[in-house]
């Protein structure tokens, strides 16, 4: 990888760590660190599963018995212990995808290079513009959305079951059974940010239209709607 990549990467993965070490030593002695920023910090680190990664382990720490004192150090759980390197996981994860999309992006350069000298006349061309090709329009990558979309949506899923019961709770807006539970709203509309945030980068990341800034106009729209179609399911 080029030298601004990996130094990216090491950037990204130095401060994920850092984060989550605070994270881990305000658990265990008790700094006073507010630990539920922390954790913002860590989800938006690791975006964008990490958001419907956050509540889940919220619900289910909420949820579970708490464990006996001789099985924690201070405030520190087995239980948290695992739930932080989890997004240490995450991270890793995010970093390996940003690892393969540019060794991806830097193979195919000079295979078009390539392809454009073999393809090219015997004859100098008439100005610099003509040497470079510029595609334009729909080509075949098109294809590829086929299963971009539809893995973007895939990864939208847990983000919605979340925004579902983070709207008005588990018993719905309606008010019935439980009642209408309030204050946790701005993890629903940020879920469905974080959702048209995936779906603009599926739609954009695949090559299938160009120029590249009429595909970057169309994601953003395409990821707009879905987010908001997502606000309006959930909330309904």
């Amino acid at each position: 990888m080029p030298r601004w990549a990996n130094t990216a990467v090491v950037t990204y993965l130095s401060v994920t760590a850092a984060v989550g070490a605070v994270a881990l030593l305000n658990s265990a002695f008790i700094l006073g660190l507010d630990q539920l920023w922390l954790l913002r910090a860590l989800m938006l680190l690791t975006l964008p599963v990490s958001a419907a990664y956050l509540v889940v382990g919220i619900l289910l720490d909420l949820l579970r018995p708490p464990w006996p004192r001789e099985f924690s150090f201070g405030g520190l759980t087995p239980t948290a212990l695992l739930y932080y390197l989890g997004y240490l996981a995450l991270a890793a994860v995010n970093a390996a995808v940003f690892r393969w999309v540019v060794l991806s992006t830097r193979k195919r350069a000079p295979a078009r290079a390539r392809a454009a000298v073999t393809a090219a006349p015997a004859t100098p061309p008439e100005s610099a513009a003509d040497q470079v090709a510029r595609p334009r329009g729909v080509n075949q990558n098109t294809k590829n959305l086929l299963w971009a979309v539809p893995l973007a949506v895939g990864l939208s899923l847990p983000q919605w079951l979340v925004a579902r019961f983070s709207w008005c709770g588990i018993s719905g807006c309606s008010g019935g059974g439980f009642g209408v539970s309030t204050g946790s709203e701005w993890v629903a509309i940020l879920l469905s940010v974080v959702n048209g945030f995936i779906l603009a980068v599926a739609v954009f990341a695949v090559r299938w239209l160009y120029p590249a800034r009429t595909r970057a106009l169309i994601a953003v729209a395409a990821g707009t709607l879905f987010g908001l179609l997502g606000a309006a399911i959930t909330h309904g």
